[in-house]
């Protein structure tokens, strides 16, 4: 009887603490536009303190320190925002000029053309037929390829009705070499000259003629693919995407107004900061006398483990931050020399990111990835996806540098977690409290209950052994 009585305490208790769990993620997901920005304030409070500090050593006031250090992060940050915002700009303009240079009946030619990933291209310029179908039974016509490509190969109408009848998803052939050119080159280095065989001649003619058959085919039917784009198989799945997400955003208004709310609450990031580094000498003076807990034993212990945990959160913020800002330097500098689009503002990001561990890092690779597989210009000779590995290994070199040197020595061991930990705690948290406010105190929140087990689990069971 007791032991059943046991186990239905045990049950209840963890039914409540589900509850509570549930209760307590629930409540932070719809505080999260008050907490976030309140939260980046008190990391950065954390960063600045000591320089306000350093500044009072040194003759300053509290107030005019505190000016100073907040003016000086406002100024620096501005500086970074608008260095960031000039390169943005050229590299955008550039985008535009070299989209201004070249068709875009060209460009998703020259897509098709690739061996890797061009069977992708076409399939999605293809025709979807119910959609043809849908449309012209509602009255509707299709829109013809450009006028320009019409005139310049002559199309009539019998053969402007065969080409909008076909899949739109030709592949392009290779331009076929004349032999009377390779045969030149081989004559520079030669002395004697030797005619080119009549048969190879005569190849080479009826492979051009199919390859211009086909160039013309495949410029066609890309025009009147891009002309039509909604009545092809790409523009279905788009359509189809922007369809559910105008449906989500009709039944989860909460959630988009809790995007704006955080946008909005991060306008209050500086007058959080200001009172944030003001007050913290009364805060770190008298912060004991606000737990709600008489003079005991018991509230000196709740006191000594919150400054304990206070130690971890400290060094955790501290040396992330700084980590974080010079595997960003290192990422961004890398980049920029590799030739990669936006590798300067990859690494600013990534700076910013950084603090969150593994997480971060991989949030700036998968852009950085994408943007380095579909780059017009690629240096080095590189092919697409040889260039898309080299960014990849820039960031895993990045990652061991921090991993074997800049974490060590700057972090150490004073939160003392192992990596599988780390991801683990990014996972549980970012589940638990919910998107970027778990993944920004997942770490610290896990040196907390670290903490908790250490001084009243593991360390009592190590006096009694």
């Amino acid at each position: 009887m007791w032991k059943a009585v046991t186990g239905l305490a045990i049950l209840i208790i963890g039914a409540l603490l589900a509850g509570l769990i549930w209760l307590s993620s629930t409540i932070l997901g719809y505080l999260q536009a008050v907490l976030v920005p309140l939260a980046v304030a008190g990391i950065i409070a954390y960063l600045l303190d000591p320089i306000v500090r350093w500044l009072q050593n040194k003759g300053f006031t509290r107030m005019k320190g505190i000016i100073a250090v907040f003016t000086g992060f406002l100024i620096l940050f501005s500086i970074l925002a608008a260095f960031v915002g000039i390169k943005l700009s050229q590299q955008l303009a550039d985008l535009d000029k070299e989209g201004s240079a070249i068709s875009t009946e060209e460009r998703f030619v020259k897509e098709k053309q690739s061996q890797l990933y061009g069977w992708i291209v076409r399939d999605f310029l293809s025709k979807d037929s119910q959609a043809v179908k849908e449309h012209l039974q509602s009255d509707r016509t299709i829109n013809d390829p450009s006028d320009d490509l019409l005139v310049k190969y002559g199309v009539g109408e019998e053969e402007l009705t065969t080409i909008i009848q076909s899949s739109w998803s030709t592949a392009p052939k290779a331009k076929p070499v004349n032999p009377e050119d390779s045969q030149s080159e081989d004559d520079s280095d030669g002395e004697e000259e030797s005619k080119v065989d009549p048969k190879k001649i005569a190849a080479y003619e009826a492979s051009l003629a199919d390859y211009l058959s086909n160039e013309r085919i495949v410029y066609l039917e890309s025009s009147l693919a891009l002309n039509n784009f909604w009545l092809t198989k790409g523009g279905g799945q788009i359509s189809s995407f922007l369809h559910s997400a105008r449906s989500w955003l009709y039944s989860s208004y909460g959630k988009v107004l809790g995007v704006f709310g955080i946008i909005i609450g991060f306008v209050m990031v500086p007058i959080y900061l200001y009172y944030f580094l003001k007050e913290s000498d009364a805060i770190q003076g008298g912060w004991q006398d606000y737990v709600p807990l008489r003079t005991s034993h018991f509230k000196t212990e709740v006191v000594d483990t919150l400054r304990e945990i206070n130690g971890y959160l400290i060094s955790f913020f501290r040396g992330q931050v700084l980590v974080a800002f010079i595997d960003g330097i290192l990422v961004g500098i890398a980049l920029t020399i590799y030739g990669l689009n936006y590798g300067l503002l990859i690494g600013v990001v990534m700076a910013i990111l950084g603090i969150i561990p593994f997480i971060g890092n991989i949030l700036c690779l998968i852009p950085a990835c994408i943007i380095a597989y579909f780059q017009d210009e690629i240096p080095y000779g590189l092919p697409q996806w040889g260039y898309a590995l080299g960014v990849v290994a820039i960031f895993v070199v990045v990652q061991q540098i921090n991993s074997l040197v800049t974490a060590p020595k700057i972090v150490g061991d004073s939160v003392g977690l192992h990596p599988m930990s780390v991801i683990f705690s990014m996972l549980f948290w970012s589940l638990l409290l919910g998107g970027f406010l778990g993944a920004l105190l997942a770490v610290p929140l896990t040196a907390a209950v670290k903490v908790i087990f250490r001084r009243y689990v593991w360390d009592r069971q190590l006096q009694e052994a």
